[in-house]
């Protein structure tokens, strides 16, 4: 085999290989995406997507004035330290929430027209479909005495008395132990009431007793607000690398989940080509199971990294100003561009190192660029047809990114000699402005298309298997149903019922199909 051909073979191969894995994180790259766009949110205090501007960001909690004595400014500090962890903490709460595919939403109260601006309970709430939901609102607390802040909870006539039945989140190196505490606090209450009562203080009896269920019902209030009071601080302190650490944690959990797809699908992808190798006598048996294991580990690193730094570029581009850049997040875009870069950084290697030409490199950029509108567009074909998170999309970008490979390289073919003939290079320029200029026309077609006819084909297919399950179809209606059904695919059927079937038998003429 020429060694040329043997090169671009190996070259397809792994550009199908890399489109398959990028792909494959797509979904993943999506909703880790929008988890890491919540700690942006968080830290600027606006919402680009729905334009509502929070009461407070990170950013600006950070601009708060403190006193130039350094005591004093040490106790600013740490009493904003508690507004910056009620913003850590719902920014990490949503996130977690759209990882795990729930939507439940957390909200500040300062941020919900019910509630307005510095309650004096309510620090959170949670909401499920634009409704509170009932026995959610939470007071976080982050004081230097624990036990001393129950106390002024449960004990009667105390400041704190107004948090009584509200879940109170604390700082998680103070909720260890704490429900014990309150529990132990109640029962020995319990027993100076007792004493108390044996003494005739009825009053103080009571009243000791009352104490206990408010120590008791504190108990059950308790919660983590899963930040401690030195993170609380350093967020106060340093948003943006506080909020850097959030995003990084987020997409190293994304890298995870797409090293695990990236194994499944490139592993795939491998096995199918070594197996075809095989067929053709090309690999022995020993090389094929070493390729094997060799492209899986390397999918699964490649899956890795698409998807950590897919999950940021989303993010970015989730929460950009740019309306344009915010319609891309939604899309297949973020992950392939991670995966036109990875591919990219090998040819601007070759070109440093002298093995392709400029005209070449420039030609490898445009075929990879056009391959990831086509893989973008077939993926979303892809992902209809087989509605499985990420199998869908990755096999249909596999099949887009070879369509396009194999179109534009057909079209770049006189290219190669741009050193013989100026006229041949501009007439294929021409060639390739026109064909991108229709890549973009089917595109825009190919929308409209899905837009406009999916909705009732989706429709009718149900309609048509509701009929087919139906107990009790007759043979008219069930093929009324299917030739209404091929009128919309463009196809007119030979019978429109029984009778014209029955009449077609008996008449003797040929069946034409």
């Amino acid at each position: 085999m020429n060694p040329k051909n043997t090169s671009k073979k190996n070259d397809d191969n792994r550009e199908i290989f890399r489109s398959g894995i990028a792909l494959s994180a797509s979904e993943t790259v999506s909703r880790f995406g929008s988890a890491n766009a919540e700690f942006i949110k968080g830290y600027t205090g606006t919402d680009n997507e729905t334009g509502q501007r929070y009461a407070k960001g990170l950013a600006d909690i950070a601009k708060h004035k403190v006193n130039s004595d350094p005591m004093e400014a040490a106790k600013n500090i740490k009493q904003q330290a508690g507004f910056s962890a009620e913003v850590a903490a719902t920014s990490r709460d949503n996130s977690e929430a759209i990882i795990a595919k729930s939507k439940v939403r957390t909200i500040r109260s300062d941020d919900i027209t019910e509630y307005g601006r510095n309650h004096n309970i309510v620090d959170r709430v949670q909401i499920l479909d634009g409704q509170i939901i009932e026995g959610s609102q939470a007071q976080m607390k982050f004081v230097g005495n624990r036990d001393q802040l129950f106390k002024d909870i449960a004990l009667e006539g105390k400041k704190f008395e107004r948090y009584r039945g509200t879940k109170l989140e604390l700082p998680s190196e103070q909720y260890e132990g704490a429900a014990q505490h309150c529990r132990e606090e109640a029962q020995q209450l319990r027993f100076n009431a007792d004493r108390a009562e044996q003494s005739g203080k009825t009053d103080i009896s009571a009243k000791l007793r009352r104490e206990a269920n408010n120590y008791e019902e504190l108990a059950n209030n308790i919660s983590d607000s899963g930040i401690t009071t030195e993170q609380a601080i350093f967020y106060r302190k340093y948003p943006k690398i506080a909020t850097a650490i959030d995003m990084a944690r987020t997409s190293h959990k994304a890298g995870l989940e797409g090293a695990k797809y990236g194994s499944v699908i490139g592993g795939s992808i491998s096995l199918l080509q070594n197996i075809f190798a095989l067929a053709q006598n090309e690999k022995s048996l020993g090389d094929a199971s070493t390729d094997f294991a060799i492209d899986t580990t390397k999918a699964a690193a490649l899956g890795y990294s698409t998807a950590f730094a897919g999950s940021i570029v989303k993010s970015g581009m989730q929460q950009s100003s740019n309306q344009t850049m915010r319609s891309l997040a939604g899309s297949s875009a973020p992950a392939l561009a991670v995966n036109v870069c990875v591919s990219l950084s090998g040819s601007i290697k070759r070109y440093v190192q002298g093995e392709i030409t400029e005209s070449q490199l420039l030609a490898e950029v445009g075929e990879k660029s056009t391959s990831m509108l086509a893989s973008g567009m077939i993926a979303t074909l892809g992902q209809i047809a087989i509605p499985i998170p990420f199998l869908g999309a990755a096999i249909g970008g596999i099949i887009g990114h070879t369509l396009s490979s194999i179109f534009y390289q057909a079209a770049l073919d006189s290219a190669r000699s741009v050193e013989i003939s100026r006229e041949i290079m501009e007439r294929t320029q021409a060639i390739q402005a026109a064909a991108r200029e229709k890549i973009s026309q089917e595109q825009t077609a190919f929308n409209n298309f899905l837009q406009r006819e999916f909705p009732q084909l989706q429709s009718e297919t149900q309609q048509l298997f509701s009929i087919i399950n139906s107990a009790t179809c007759n043979i008219d209606e069930l093929t009324s149903s299917i030739n209404k059904y091929a009128t919309i695919l463009g196809k007119n059927l030979r019978f429109n019922n029984l009778n014209e079937f029955n009449e077609f038998m008996n008449s003797g003429e040929p069946l034409r199909l």
